[in-house]
């Protein structure tokens, strides 16, 4: 028995055998046409996070692209009505993104089943930092799934109080330095150290002393684990003799003052040298 093919079905074939040449059907799937050039990703995700704002991206290789909507229902959203932001594509580690009031584009969620998420999409004039431009069309995607996702807060960084009031300051051949950029930082995995420099628009002062240092005289050289220089201009110059004093440190709570003096092969002489600081 030879069965007919009716016009509907007819019809139904030739869309999908028509469809094939420029699309690859996937379960799940993303595609996209890049300036007419097709983008299929390998790796696709639909990520929902508690303030209703949902990601979707794919990526192949050394090219991603994602973009957010803002709720997770079925429907058109677009960059002219701020539905849809945060529009980005990378390539070869070149970024292009939306531009507000220059990028035009919408997404279109026409189905959310099962967890599973699908629509189409499409941008035009995506910018990378150079002003080079980008279009995105013939895009859509196919039963990806949905993830949660978190927001993370940023995090704080506590500021250690003693940075707060940290000061250096010292005589230099008889002329008062205050400086006004100063900070004391350590360095180095084992036996390690800290690293005091200040500035202001006359010169620099850099002080190394050990991290585990305890109150005390020490003297400064031109290098080695107490050690020290003065730059002014291109002219930096190492101690030639000096001592450094320690009247605190609080490993603990990473607070740190004392007083210097050195004189520098060149022949600079700092004096009345104080220090109060954090790191």
């Amino acid at each position: 028995m030879i069965r007919k093919i009716t016009p509907i079905l007819a019809v139904i074939c030739l869309i999908f055998t028509s469809c094939t040449t420029d699309i690859e059907i996937n379960d799940p799937a993303l595609q996209t046409k890049i300036d007419g050039e097709i983008f299929r990703s390998s790796i696709k995700k639909a990520t929902i996070y508690d303030d209703g704002t949902m990601i979707i991206s794919g990526s192949n290789g050394d090219k991603s692209i994602s973009f957010t909507i803002t709720s997770t229902k079925t429907g058109t959203y677009k960059l002219a009505q701020n539905t849809v932001n945060k529009v980005s594509f990378l390539k070869n580690q070149s970024k292009f993104i939306s531009k507000e009031g220059e990028t035009q584009g919408t997404v279109q969620v026409s189905e959310i089943y099962n967890n599973e998420i699908s629509g189409n999409f499409q941008f035009k004039n995506l910018k990378d930092d150079k002003g080079n431009v980008m279009n995105f069309s013939d895009g859509w995607f196919y039963k990806i799934p949905i993830e949660n996702g978190v927001i993370e807060e940023p995090q704080i960084e506590e500021i250690n109080p003693c940075l707060l009031n940290a000061s250096l300051t010292a005589m230099v051949d008889g002329n008062e330095m205050i400086t006004d950029d100063h900070k004391a930082e350590l360095f180095g995995v084992e036996n390690a150290s800290i690293l005091i420099t200040a500035t202001n628009e006359e010169g620099e002062i850099s002080i190394v002393f050990p991290s585990n240092v305890t109150a005390g005289e020490y003297s400064l050289t031109g290098s080695g684990a107490y050690s020290a220089t003065y730059t002014t201009g291109k002219d930096k110059s190492s101690v030639l003799s000096g001592k450094l004093t320690i009247t605190e440190h609080d490993i603990d709570t990473k607070c740190i003052n004392g007083n210097f003096e050195f004189e520098t092969r060149s022949g600079n002489q700092i004096s009345e040298g104080f220090f109060d600081f954090g790191y």
